[in-house]
């Protein structure tokens, strides 16, 4: 209560024409943190005033920003980095007041329906053919945008994804192997440039060793399965040099660090370059 009233007179403060002043109230809202976040969103509502309201949006954001941080932080120091939960904070970037609740049901749908028809008798392709079966048919996950907007920003959030089904090969590459871990199914990804894949071990501890690989899967293909041949024959034709760390396992904070890099080129094709830049700068908290 008392910091309701501390916020609510630091918020009247906020049409103060001094950029002394505002500098000092805007400080001590920053410093009252998220919990702030609703009370200042209410002031902007009822205010008619283009400063105050500017300002509000201001504070909003680096309040929102600084929680993304400090989770993203969380998220590495954790001794699970879990890919989920990693996806889930980027997507917090563009939709700080998304309902994660609400996600991780239908997540969690998703896993269930999956488990529900797997068993240890299962082959590791007839495993691979439940996934598929359940998240493209079943749920009709995969659909694809027109071939201009693949890689808009808007196909690389978790809650776009999973509300409509739909998404690029990196998004419903990291769902795929997201729902894969949450099933102790060892599918992993792959860092293969210019496109996302992932790969199917015969064992679940890491690293992988090359000989432990069984085949490599394209989520974005609706699960396609194909051998190591297939992956040196695209990065012939891509021109690219041929490198092993191309055939075999990267990290979830690597692929976190991709998607980052992905998101960040959207936004400036978009002309957000504001967004562009904080984005990169979260990189340095996956070194």
């Amino acid at each position: 209560m008392a910091e309701n009233q501390e916020l609510h007179a630091l918020i009247s403060l906020l049409d103060d024409p001094d950029p002394v002043a505002y500098q000092s109230v805007s400080e001590r809202i920053y410093g009252l943190g998220p919990q702030a976040v609703q009370v200042l969103e209410g002031a902007w509502e009822h205010s008619f005033d283009e400063l105050v309201q500017r300002r509000i949006e201001h504070i909003v954001h680096r309040i929102q920003f600084e929680d993304i941080q400090k989770k993203l932080r969380d998220w590495v120091s954790g001794d699970n980095h879990d890919l989920f939960s990693g996806f889930c904070i980027i997507t917090r970037f563009q939709y700080p007041e998304m309902n994660e609740q609400k996600l991780q049901e239908i997540f969690e749908k998703l896993r269930r329906d999956i488990w529900l028809e797997l068993n240890d008798r299962l082959t590791a392709l007839e495993t691979i053919r439940v996934l598929n079966h359940i998240l493209f048919e079943v749920h009709g996950f995969g659909q694809k945008f027109e071939h201009h907007k693949i890689f808009e920003s808007g196909g690389y959030f978790l809650n776009n994804l999973l509300e409509n089904r739909r998404g690029n090969p990196l998004s419903i590459g990291i769902l795929y192997i997201a729902l894969a871990e949450r099933l102790g199914i060892p599918v992993f990804g792959v860092g293969l440039p210019g496109h996302f894949i992932a790969l199917y071990s015969d064992d679940s501890a890491l690293p992988v060793e090359p000989g432990n690989i069984l085949f490599y899967i394209n989520p974005y293909a609706r699960g396609a399965v194909f051998s190591r041949r297939e992956v040196e024959l695209y990065l012939k034709q891509a021109g690219i040099t041929p490198e092993e760390k191309y055939y075999t396992v990267c990290s979830n904070k690597s692929i976190i660090s991709r998607l980052i890099n992905e998101l960040s080129v959207a936004f400036e094709k978009e002309g957000e370059y504001d967004k562009a830049l904080e984005l990169r700068s979260l990189k340095d908290i996956l070194k």
